[in-house]
């Protein structure tokens, strides 16, 4: 590293760090996925009258697959709201 903050490859490029990305956003937003995947299917059993079919096909495969698609649909729009500050 130099006294400018870059830092060479081994193949000799010169890379600068640029601002921090926000991890924190998408950890939490995929906890919240998750915990709202949950009280969803909390509710769907109890209160719906959907049959049981349904049911175990929502909480097996529906739901957690809702859960990771929201979780990265959301970290898709951080990073480009991110990526659009660098410039």
């Amino acid at each position: 590293m130099d006294e400018q903050g870059d830092s060479v490859t081994l193949l000799g490029r010169i890379e600068s760090h640029g601002r921090k990305f926000p991890w924190y956003l998408e950890k939490i937003t995929f906890l919240l996925a998750i915990f709202s995947a949950i009280l969803a299917g909390q509710w769907m059993w109890t209160e719906s009258d959907w049959s049981e079919i349904s049911l175990w096909f929502m909480t097996g495969c529906g739901f957690p697959f809702l859960a990771v698609f929201a979780a990265e649909l959301v970290s898709r729009i951080i990073q480009k709201i991110h990526n659009r500050g660098i410039k």
